[in-house]
């Protein structure tokens, strides 16, 4: 095998590099180990094989849904991306006997979308209340509803059909919807749907479930956050029955605008509009309550402004909510914390979250929810970590632990990893592993 010749005028040693083959399996993906070890330490395989034990296939489903797991948290995200976990020594980090083909993947998904995606749904619940049985419940949780648009490109994707889609209008997409808590960062809740939904499609039959279960694991105060496009009637008098405080934006519609009093300057606003000089604020009432509004404000220059014409608006906003007492700056800066949502969706899309449909309603949905396991058992990892590592984007988390090289060795019929000695002494994955050894989330 031919080699790279040497370099001359470098700083360092110029001598050429040879390329050799080695009889060693190397493996790039040494990382994964943490995602085996919290797999095991949980008992994930054996709830998921009870509790699908009627399933029929050739493979478990505890392995179909590892292999994804593992998948995702590598770096795929194409059914032909299987591959990599059989030639990467992936396959014996985890014991594998055989790594299914796509064709055997996808089959899998179409066969067993709906009784999977609902034991999935459930796992992740159950992994979410481990956690907090281990950090402590928190008494107050702020519940984020957001949606997320993926574009598809084709016609064999089941439910990719044309709706909302800023990016590419026209173009057919999935519109699923996510349910988040704000505090702790936890996925609660993945609901799947086509591309022609509208983004508050289901929510009034989607809350009443999120909000009694947070109610069992033992959550005291409950706080809703939407957007403006969940601003409907039906969804306010949801919110109002299920008796949970709430933050609505909602549109600056015409309508809404003749509910508000008279708007007075505030003193307290700094930062909350840039390009605005000054803040004026509003209050009135909607289906019976508050509707508290902000308006920015800056003076009218130039040779073309008239006499009457003092100043012009820069940015409105309204906020519908049953908070008693607060106010409308409070309920805004309330709402804005609830942005966090956009970074969770963007830490679900780094774990190709979406990127591959199949020609199946709940094979697409089963797909989904397998991302969605994938980001909270990585949450759950992170829980684990110290410093910054505990905010640390999957992206990053796959280039320093995930990918961490090792060479495997096979000796007394047993495999082993073998890390370089700078790896041990400072690196991310022993500290994981240590981590992960401590008492079960």
């Amino acid at each position: 095998m031919d080699g790279i010749s040497s370099r001359p005028r470098v700083q360092g040693d110029p001598s050429s590099l040879p390329l050799r083959q080695s009889g060693q399996p190397l493996t790039d993906g040494a990382g994964l180990l943490t995602l085996r070890s919290l797999w095991d330490r949980l008992d994930l395989g054996s709830w998921l094989d009870d509790r699908l034990d009627d399933l029929p296939g050739r493979f478990r489903p505890s392995l179909m849904v590892e292999l994804w797991i593992a998948l995702l948290w590598y770096g795929g995200g194409w059914l032909s991306d299987l591959r990599l976990l059989k030639r990467r020594g992936i396959r014996r980090l985890f014991g594998w006997a055989r790594v299914p083909v796509p064709t055997t993947f996808g089959r899998w998904l179409r066969r067993a979308g709906q009784p999977v995606s609902e034991a999935l749904d459930e796992l992740i619940r159950r992994l979410v209340r481990r956690r907090w049985t281990r950090r402590g419940v928190p008494e107050s949780v702020t519940l984020v509803l957001d949606s997320t648009v993926v574009v598809r490109y084709g016609t064999e994707q089941a439910g990719a059909e044309t709706g909302y889609n800023p990016r590419k209008p026209g173009r057919p997409s999935h519109h699923p919807l996510l349910a988040f808590t704000q505090e702790t960062g936890d996925l609660i809740g993945l609901r799947w749907r086509p591309g022609s939904a509208w983004t508050a499609d289901g929510v009034t039959d989607w809350l009443p479930e999120l909000v009694q279960w947070l109610r069992e694991a033992g959550v005291e105060e409950i706080t809703v956050r939407l957007d403006k496009g969940f601003y409907a009637e039906r969804v306010v008098r949801t919110l109002q029955e299920l008796e949970v405080f709430y933050l609505l934006k909602i549109p600056n519609h015409g309508h809404v605008r003749d509910q508000l009093g008279s708007w007075r300057e505030s003193t307290r606003a700094e930062g909350i509009f840039e390009e605005a000089a000054s803040v004026h604020t509003s209050s009135g009432r909607l289906w019976g309550d508050r509707l508290l509004s902000l308006e920015g404000r800056r003076p009218l220059e130039g040779e073309d402004a008239l006499d009457l014409d003092t100043w012009e608006v820069t940015e409105t906003a309204h906020i519908l909510t049953n908070k008693p007492g607060i106010h409308a700056l409070t309920a805004w800066r309330d709402y804005n914390a609830g942005a966090v949502v956009e970074q969770r969706i963007k830490e679900l899309k780094q774990l190709s979250v979406g990127q591959t449909a199949v020609d199946d309603l709940a094979g697409n949905r089963l797909l989904w929810t397998l991302g969605g396991l994938a980001y909270q058992l990585l949450h759950l990892l992170r829980s684990r970590l110290s410093g910054a590592w505990r905010r640390a984007q999957p992206k990053r988390l796959r280039a320093w632990l995930f990918r961490t090289p090792a060479k495997l060795t096979r000796h007394a019929r047993q495999w082993r990893v073998h890390l370089t000695g700078e790896e041990i002494a400072g690196g991310l994955l022993p500290r994981a592993l240590a981590g992960l050894r401590g008492p079960p989330a």
